[in-house]
């Protein structure tokens, strides 16, 4: 059976994404359960604004066989979109697409 980790790794290398950087963000809050991934989507949309991508906390090796380009420094983007997995307990899987519109 695969880990969440691992069908995640699975999923970016199969959108053809694996030059893009990944993270997350759970080792600044914790585990909150099903409050996570929301947790996550409202940090991300905020670093999407100040065009900044999130390091992860506490990340030093590569825990899956693909290679994924986990970010563990803070750095920059010009991207207008990232796409959030989530992977829970027991097969709940989604995968969302945010997009910042332009400013008129």
């Amino acid at each position: 059976m695969l880990t969440n980790d691992e069908m995640e790794s699975i999923a970016v290398e199969r959108a053809g994404l694996l030059d893009v950087p990944v993270n997350s963000l759970k080792g600044y809050f914790g585990h909150t359960m099903g409050a996570a991934g929301v947790l996550e989507s409202i940090l991300s949309m905020r670093a999407l604004d100040d065009n900044t991508i999130l390091p992860t906390r506490g990340f030093e090796n590569l825990g899956v066989t693909h290679n994924v380009k986990v970010s563990n420094t803070i750095g920059h983007t010009e991207k207008k979109s990232f796409i959030k997995l989530l992977s829970g307990f027991g097969g709940c899987n989604a995968a969302l697409l945010f997009r910042k519109e332009e400013q008129k």
